[in-house]
């Protein structure tokens, strides 16, 4: 489930990052994406399926925030959101639905509701950040 999000307006941004090296151009995007996507974390954890009678650990304490540098781009990073491995098919079945339980979508929702709080928290890191840097 990748979402793919354009955005417009943001030249200045654009071109200020251009100019810095790699590395820290990595670092500055892996620092704003953690932080702009905490909101969609905590929403997913709002509405992620919970058993109060379970003593393995829940699903909704185990939704990570994950950034991996893109290879072969100039420092694009992607940032990704969503339950770790072990709770990888308890999602899918909730998200989706099974033959027998009914679907209940709490990883597409949440970042569908936060996307203006996404992209505000984003662009206001990025700008401090090069405020910083240039």
């Amino acid at each position: 489930m990748i979402t793919n999000l354009s955005v417009t307006g943001l030249d200045e941004l654009g071109r200020k990052l251009k100019q810095l090296d790699v590395e820290l151009k990595t670092k500055i995007l892996r620092d704003a994406g953690r932080e702009a996507m905490q909101v969609v974390k905590e929403d997913m954890e709002a509405h992620a399926g919970f058993d109060a009678k379970s003593t393995e650990p829940h699903m909704r304490d185990n939704i990570t925030i994950k950034t991996t540098r893109v290879k072969n781009t100039n420092g694009a990073v992607m940032v990704t959101v969503g339950p770790t491995k072990p709770h990888y098919m308890k999602a899918r079945a909730q998200e989706f639905g099974t033959i027998k339980q009914v679907a209940r979508p709490f990883i597409r929702p949440a970042l569908d509701y936060n996307q203006r709080a996404v992209l505000n928290t984003l662009t206001e890191h990025i700008r401090h950040a090069l405020s910083l840097y240039t």
